[in-house]
């Protein structure tokens, strides 16, 4: 039996398994509205796209893109948890995003540790993976999600949310070489605006840390929302901090009604660092490795942009959407060919899909 048909039949066993476990979970949340453990969301969901990229070479084709477990509740009238489990339908396995206990010790304090992701602002990160149709090369790279503990402070008239975090370093899969990320990040709502601001320093290797200045605007003007995230990325020893690597994102929707909405979206990345600096050794500079982006590498441009909708086809009901867009995105990276220093790879992308949700507790 070959090496996919292999693979296929796991991923049906895991499905199977894991619809049998949220269907006596549902079972269990009808009749618990006086117990102090409640479930308050079960829910399963997914997405299916037709892709079409044409670029140095063309390709096509069908794909399920994800499918999300979901479970969140309380017990013990101070505590809640949240768990949810992704399963990359195009081969990568299967994901945990969330596995979180908060203890709410007071209305205006709580405390969360486990499995979360990384405190970082900026309104295209924010979003989970199965809403995120085309992004920022700093969105398809960074790896969001660690263990770790946050402290959270939340004003009285819930309009702002301040984090402090520290997980294990995102940048290393030796969970035990003592590197470590310390987030702090501000979710606000100032009238039109609703803001998630943060500070990052991310250790990439042991003492090294990259430092973020992130700033997500989310504007709301009824009908219309405007998204605009900058994400300043560098080190403190590097001579040009603000500007030289960094990310640019900005997002327009309308919603014609609730059933119908166009969307237009672009971005920039750039990193103008260098793999090495320049060190003196006796009267002579010689070019040293030094610590860099992992996710916008030295040299690199990536610009992207695209027009796109969403359909909602049952009125009042979010459960099915339908969505469409063309995109195209150019990468400019640095190669060794003196005559052509950045090779550019322009691509087209015209993508179709569908998102179902069902909510087994109301």
């Amino acid at each position: 039996m070959s090496r996919k048909n292999n693979y296929m039949k796991k991923i049906t066993r895991k499905l199977l398994f894991a619809l049998c476990a949220f269907m006596f979970l549902s079972n269990m949340a009808i009749s618990q509205e006086q117990k102090s453990f409640t479930i308050d969301k079960l829910s399963v969901e997914g997405r299916v796209d037709f892709d079409y990229e044409h670029g140095k070479t063309s390709t096509s084709g069908i794909g399920g893109k994800f499918f999300n477990f979901e479970m969140k509740g309380s017990f013990l009238n101070d505590f809640s948890y949240r768990i949810r489990q992704r399963i990359d339908m195009q081969g990568s396995g299967s994901k945990t995003d969330f596995m979180i206990l908060s203890y709410h010790a007071h209305k205006n304090w709580s405390i969360t540790a486990g499995k979360m992701p990384l405190a970082v602002g900026g309104w295209e990160y924010d979003l989970p993976p199965i809403d995120v149709y085309f992004a920022s090369l700093f969105w398809n790279n960074f790896p969001c999600y660690d263990v770790g503990a946050q402290v959270e402070y939340h004003s009285n008239n819930k309009k702002h949310d301040i984090i402090f975090q520290v997980t294990n370093s995102t940048f290393t899969p030796d969970k035990f070489a003592g590197m470590y990320a310390y987030n702090l990040i501000w979710y606000g709502n100032v009238g039109l605006l609703k803001t998630a601001y943060s500070i990052n320093m991310m250790e990439q290797n042991k003492g090294e840390y990259i430092n973020y200045i992130s700033l997500g605007n989310d504007f709301d003007f009824g009908k219309m929302h405007l998204v605009v995230d900058f994400i300043n990325r560098g080190f403190f020893n590097q001579s040009d901090f603000l500007f030289g690597d960094f990310s640019l994102i900005g997002e327009v929707k309308y919603a014609f009604n609730d059933k119908f909405t166009l969307m237009a979206k672009g971005g920039y990345d750039r990193n103008k660092h260098s793999y090495f600096k320049e060190v003196e050794e006796n009267e002579i500079m010689i070019p040293q490795p030094q610590a860099y982006d992992m996710t916008v590498t030295p040299g690199v441009e990536y610009t992207f942009a695209g027009l796109g909708f969403e359909a909602y086809p049952y009125k009042g009901n979010k459960n099915v959407r339908l969505h469409g867009f063309f995109a195209f995105n150019d990468l400019k990276e640095p190669t060794d060919d003196m005559l052509n220093p950045n090779s550019s790879n322009l691509e087209l992308q015209f993508n179709l899909g569908v998102t179902w949700r069902i909510n087994f507790v109301k």
